[in-house]
């Protein structure tokens, strides 16, 4: 009976080579059967295409003096990463963590409140497809802003979740 498979030979380090064969053995898989299967969910559009990029939390604090907020913040270890020109938006570095502060009101006609869940991502397009084959509810398309673009998404309890492809020459 004719094989509907080939043989395809490839070269790895020893050390893989042999995790990989325990791996199989241990899940009472052949080598092939179990590589056959790795090399599927690999190509599969699924796996490649619904992942979005990744993104980092960015909580952005509307404030009413920005100098203070920004000796306050300093004063607990943040450090100016860059601001806007005209002096109403502020990023900084705490630890690992990024805020944003933004010396304008918040808009509760739009969901926004005193402090908003705001994430930062490298490439907006290619998550906003991500997101679109997935139930999220997409308040508005990723649209060019003064400091870059946005994309702006509801969280099921409600909450307008906003994230940013920031653009430092726009506002630095």
């Amino acid at each position: 009976m004719p094989s509907h498979k080939q043989q395809f030979n490839v070269t790895l380090s020893p050390d893989l080579v042999r995790a990989v064969k325990h791996r199989a053995i241990d899940e009472q898989h052949s080598l092939s059967d179990w590589l056959e299967k790795a090399l599927t969910t690999y190509l599969s559009k699924e796996s490649l295409m619904t992942t979005p990029p990744a993104v980092t939390v960015q909580p952005m604090v509307h404030v009413k003096n920005m100098h203070a907020s920004v000796a306050f913040y300093e004063a607990l270890g943040a450090t100016i990463i860059n601001g806007s020109r005209d002096g109403d938006f502020v990023l900084l570095a705490m630890g690992e963590t990024q805020l944003s502060l933004l010396a304008h009101p918040a808009n509760p006609d739009q969901g926004e409140g005193d402090v908003e869940l705001n994430f930062e991502s490298a490439d907006l397009a290619q998550l906003e497809e991500a997101l679109s084959t997935q139930d999220v509810d997409i308040v508005s398309s990723v649209t060019d802003e003064g400091f870059g673009r946005q994309l702006q998404l509801r969280a099921p309890g409600g909450l307008l979740i906003k994230i940013n492809e920031l653009d430092p020459e726009l506002y630095g």
